[in-house]
């Protein structure tokens, strides 16, 4: 091996392991798996503890929609003073006072439960079902949410790694190469401005380096919060997740999936369910209701009596309550009206989701091959892109090409690796963009 070459390969050694230990951040670093990531992003999200609120609200709602079914009973008590009557014999003359107990008593207790409210009770706990099952749905819906906007950071996250690995590398090539050119320019082989190019290349490149190590930082610090992390975490991504192959299936599997499992569509069937369950509440009115009531009083004095005796008397009754509102005959034929109408809105509504998660699917089916046919034509430009400045530096070396075309070469060399990898993180984004239009996210 030449000695010109030899020393140059020491050199990148070099350069490379004091880049790989030299420490990339003040800060503590933290491995993140993807299943973490998802998990405590479920757990701390606002919206969804907010979402499974309302879960609670719809529990609580269908425990008092079931309360209607048991009886209403109430017990009273009464007390008082009786003043002494006064009866005129005469017109307003002769005033007779007679004997009157002063003090009055009563006590009570009355029970009223319902035999038939023309649908009214079921149909109320039939309608609490459904929203608790709307909200439900919300909180799947939500965790879908949750999850693409996550991973859509940590792949920008995991992006930004595999830049900072690409420009440290190009950092590394163009600080060997700027020695290679200081020592033509001793030799007189070239000028001082080949110098002072190579210079800014490399001033160019440790800019963008310390710009990424920045936005490493800050979407860190996004993720940290959204997991309820500490917030000066620098969290580190699987960089393997790139390279997974994901198994995809056919189009119309995806569609399958969708109306199976879509929260969204399920929301919107829900609805319709909800509306059709309206109708049967207000055809309610039309029909009669019937309660069984029974009290029992026991009071004092006995007023029945003249004169009124200073005795308790206990009655009790047991009676068969039947109503029913004729003005529903005229009031509920609009809102029967309005209620059909709403079903036919929900109806439409659905027709509309199911329509959207067709182009939903479809975009990310064709987005996320799109994004692999990419990755296949990048590789082979990166490859041709490596292959170019090797050429061109040898060129450069033997003075057959110029510095421009060498710093040409090695800022194609630096495009086409960092293409690669947004488009390895963008393949994988589509994907779950697929599996969450297809709600298997």
């Amino acid at each position: 091996m030449p000695l010109k070459i030899y020393r140059d390969n020491i050199i990148k050694i070099c350069i490379l392991i004091f880049i790989t230990t030299t420490p990339t951040y003040s800060q503590t670093t933290y491995v993140l798996p993807l299943d973490s990531l998802f998990k405590l992003g479920i757990e701390n999200s606002l919206k969804i503890q907010n979402s499974k609120i309302d879960v609670d609200i719809a529990n609580n709602d269908i425990n008092d929609k079931k309360g209607y079914r048991l009886p209403d009973i109430n017990i009273g008590v009464n007390g008082g003073y009786i003043g002494e009557p006064t009866i005129f014999q005469h017109g307003l003359s002769d005033p007779k006072h007679s004997d009157m107990p002063s003090w009055s008593q009563n006590y009570n207790v009355g029970l009223s439960q319902p035999l038939y409210q023309g649908g009214r009770i079921k149909n109320s706990i039939d309608k609490a079902y459904l929203q608790k099952e709307i909200a439900t749905l919300n909180v799947k819906s939500n965790q879908a949410e949750i999850k693409l906007l996550l991973i859509n950071r940590y792949l920008d996250l995991l992006r930004l790694f595999k830049q900072e690995e690409v420009i440290e590398k190009s950092i590394a090539q163009s600080k060997s190469q700027l020695h290679d050119i200081k020592e033509m320019a001793k030799n007189g082989m070239i000028t001082n401005s080949d110098v002072l190019r190579s210079e800014l290349q490399l001033s160019s490149y440790e800019l963008s380096l310390s710009e990424t190590k920045n936005d490493i930082i800050i979407i860190s610090q996004e993720i940290d919060i959204a997991l309820a992390l500490n917030e000066d975490l620098i969290l580190i991504p699987e960089s393997s997740l790139l390279d997974k192959t994901f198994f995809i299936m056919s189009y119309d599997r995806y569609i399958e999936m969708a109306y199976r499992n879509y929260p969204e569509l399920k929301i919107s069937q829900s609805y319709v369910a909800l509306a059709k369950n309206n109708i049967k509440l207000v055809k309610s009115d039309y029909l009669p209701s019937f309660s069984l009531k029974a009290g029992n009083t026991l009071s004092r004095p006995i007023t029945s009596t003249s004169p009124a005796k200073d005795l308790y008397a206990n009655n009790w009754n047991i009676s068969l309550s039947i109503s029913y509102n004729l003005a529903s005959l005229y009031h509920n034929r609009w809102k029967v009206n309005i209620a059909k109408q709403v079903v036919d809105q929900q109806n439409i509504e659905m027709q509309k989701t199911m329509q959207n998660i067709r182009t939903n699917v479809k975009a990310s089916f064709i987005k996320h091959n799109e994004a692999l046919e990419r990755i296949k034509t990048l590789t082979i430009s990166v490859k041709q892109a490596e292959e170019n400045y090797r050429i061109v530096l040898n060129k450069y070396k033997n003075h057959i090409a110029i510095l421009t075309d060498l710093l040409d070469a090695s800022s194609l060399q630096l495009e086409a690796e960092l293409q690669l990898t947004t488009a390895k993180t963008n393949a994988v984004y589509t994907y779950y963009q697929l599996l969450c239009s297809s709600g298997n996210l």
